[in-house]
């Protein structure tokens, strides 16, 4: 039947059973092919898609890599505190430069001293550091640093140059040139020092076997509340030459007790044994001989004259022990200790003379801010000023006043005035000091120390005159430390 509609035909068909169903059948079949193929067109066109985004993620990621490879060489540049600093983006390699420059004005009052003692007031450069530090391949750490400062017979030498691995923390393993962790006088920087110099005990027992420039290797270990040091150490950079070098031990232990928000209290003991003196002479049977003397805790003195000496001892082995204790309350800090020193020479009791001291010390910062605990070192550091010294904004920095007593006897069964020294005493002398000091910190760069000490020596010569002394001092520093 046909239709005409709108100038068109139309053809109506009617299905039946017969001819009807197999026509249908054929157009169904035929769209099934024409959906089956638009299926695999847009299979096609997925897979070429996808394989599109993966030729661009590889591109990408090749990309990336190459980028991040790049970065991780760059050398990023900071001043931290100062210090001009280089590491790169991967943090495997750094250097930083380090400056210690401390200039020392000093003029000594005599009350008395023994004849041909003149100590010179004037300037000195007690310290002038030059150097560089750092990291290499990550778990490796190195110091160089020379120093150009001195006083009177003091040289320019080498303060530290060694290398360290830190790849198995907490233990730390160090050698080359640098001051074997002692007491806590000794564990702390020469530029965070409360005074000019260290209490003299601590310096006494830092010279024995340790002190800057040592020859040695050491293994050290420390988390937030111990530190622990064994060295085996050698002669010092620059010292005048021998046959063989002296060989000696260093310990430390340090123990943080107590800590809290408002203080810290840590205890901490140490031990320096030589046990084999240098060589005076060539061949197995060389004369072995040691010397224990200190200055007034003060080294502008161009002389560096010492006031207590035992002289030259005949000695087979020396060792030295210390216990100490330090801490801080908010701004409040005190430290203290007691040395023992012994002297063998080999040939009993009575021809091994020993020898003590002990300090105390004391500091207020006035302005509030309080010492930190540094437990890479195991002792305090220097307060930060939380207000720098500047007149545009009224800042006054940190201001600190500070007060020691200290006591280092180096007789030895030595007598009573008018009597002739008997037979293995010794009269090195009993030196006897207080200090009271303020310190002001401008910034966390600069410092300035005025120190006033009095010191008071009581000895005897071998044919029992006294040849004591009594001398004022009084001192100030400029320091720079980056």
């Amino acid at each position: 039947m046909t239709y005409l509609r709108n100038g068109h035909a139309f053809a109506l068909v009617l299905l039946t059973t017969g001819g009807g169903a197999g026509f249908a059948t054929h157009a169904r079949a035929a769209t099934g092919d024409d959906n089956a193929a638009r299926i695999e067109g847009l299979n096609r066109q997925l897979h070429d898609l996808a394989t599109q985004v993966e030729d661009l993620k590889r591109s990408q990621s090749a990309q990336y890599a190459d980028l991040r490879k790049a970065r991780d060489g760059d050398v990023r540049v900071s001043l931290k505190g100062g210090r001009p600093a280089f590491e790169t983006a991967d943090g495997n390699f750094s250097a930083e430069l380090r400056t210690l420059v401390q200039f020392d004005t000093a003029y000594y009052g005599q009350g008395h001293a023994p004849a041909g003692i003149d100590f010179s007031s004037g300037n000195n450069f007690r310290r002038a550091r030059f150097g560089i530090d750092g990291t290499l391949f990550r778990d490796w750490s190195y110091e160089f640093i020379y120093d150009f400062g001195g006083s009177g017979s003091e040289t320019s030498s080498i303060s530290s140059a060694f290398i360290q691995y830190d790849g198995l923390a907490p233990f730390h393993f160090r050698i080359g040139a640098f001051p074997p962790p002692g007491s806590f006088d000794d564990s702390t920087s020469a530029s965070d020092l409360l005074f000019l110099e260290r209490a003299q005990p601590a310096d006494l027992a830092r010279s024995i076997a340790g002190a800057d420039g040592r020859d040695g290797i050491s293994v050290f270990a420390y988390d937030t509340n111990y530190f622990a040091a064994l060295s085996y150490t050698g002669g010092v950079v620059g010292d005048s030459p021998v046959f063989d070098e002296q060989q000696g031990l260093v310990g430390r232990i340090a123990y943080r007790v107590w800590h809290s928000a408002e203080g810290n209290l840590a205890i901490g003991a140490n031990a320096s044994y030589v046990f084999k003196l240098g060589d005076a002479a060539p061949g197995p049977n060389s004369p072995h001989s040691f010397r224990l003397r200190e200055r007034p805790e003060l080294n502008v003195d161009s002389e560096n004259i010492r006031l207590i000496d035992t002289g030259t001892l005949d000695a087979d082995n020396i060792w030295q022990w210390g216990v100490e204790a330090a801490g801080n309350w908010r701004n409040f800090y005190g430290q203290g200790g007691y040395f023992g020193f012994n002297v063998d020479s080999g040939v009993g009791t009575s021809g091994s003379p020993s020898f003590d001291g002990w300090y105390v010390q004391a500091s207020w910062v006035l302005t509030g801010e309080a010492k930190p605990w540094r437990p890479e070192k195991g002792a305090f550091g220097l307060p930060k000023p939380e207000n720098p010294f500047t007149f545009g904004e009224a800042g006054l920095g940190a201001w600190e006043i500070a007060a020691r007593y200290s006591v280092l006897n180096l007789d030895w069964n030595a007598g009573f005035p008018g009597a002739v020294l008997a037979p293995g005493g010794v009269r090195g002398g009993e030196q006897r000091i207080w200090t009271v000091g303020l310190n002001w910190y401008p910034n966390s760069a600069i410092r300035f120390q005025l120190d006033y000490q009095h010191t008071d020596v009581s000895r005897l010569n071998n044919a029992g005159a006294g040849i004591g002394a009594r001398l004022d001092q009084v001192s100030l520093r400029s320091q720079l430390s980056l």
